[in-house]
């Protein structure tokens, strides 16, 4: 994991009401990342709730409806996995306009998984979705091939996140995400595909060694 580049970050200006992300551009790596975000000082990290969310796939910040007291500096953290190191990346200035505040509007999805998500027998799957809009949108899920969600499949960070554990056959299929103000709502959908694990043989090979049995 290198360091990110130190150049300073530009100021993010938007209104009150109004949805807004910020991107983290992690620097270069190998292996898996976890991505958080610092508000203002070291240990205040983000708190993620049904407004707030952090993708896991990107590192970036999505904010649905911007408050005032969001107003800060935002420091992307990005630690690897396999070597536990952690760098952080330039702080980015977060301020309100002055020119009104945002009407509402309906969700519009920021975040959404794939049209197709290939996925190994075993596995868990997690499946991101979040959405701007004002009020602040409702996530919820559904299956549109007439099965329903997994028991075993639990939510995250406000339902912005399902995760199946243990992804089986009968796990596939198309999943759709909704996210729902009083303005309106919107969807997003995409198919998980099951793969079994394949097993690959390698030739038997008999060396002989050059004597009578």
């Amino acid at each position: 994991l290198e360091n990110f580049k130190t150049r300073t970050r530009s100021t993010v200006s938007v209104r009150q009401g109004q949805g807004m992300v910020l991107l983290c551009g992690p620097p270069p790596h190998s292996g898996e990342l976890i991505y958080a975000w610092i508000f203002n000082e070291y240990p205040t990290f983000v708190h993620q709730d049904n407004r707030r969310f952090v993708s896991q796939e990107t590192g970036n910040f999505y904010i649905a409806k911007v408050e005032k007291s969001d107003v800060g500096n935002y420091t992307c953290v990005v630690t690897n996995t396999v070597t536990n190191t952690r760098v952080r990346g330039p702080p980015t200035p977060l301020i309100l306009r002055n020119d009104g505040v945002m009407g509402e509007y309906e969700p519009k999805i920021e975040v959404q998984f794939p049209e197709t998500v290939p996925s190994a027998k075993g596995t868990t799957v997690r499946l991101e979705c979040f959405a701007l809009g004002n009020p602040v949108p409702t996530i919820s899920w559904r299956r549109t091939d007439g099965k329903q969600i997994p028991k075993k499949a639990r939510r995250h960070k406000s339902s912005s996140i399902l995760e199946i554990p243990n992804f089986q056959q009968e796990d596939a299929g198309m999943y759709e995400c909704v996210a729902e103000n009083v303005r309106g709502k919107n969807m997003a959908r995409g198919q998980l595909i099951f793969y079994g694990t394949q097993i690959i043989y390698l030739p038997d090979f008999h060396y002989s060694q050059g004597q009578n049995a």
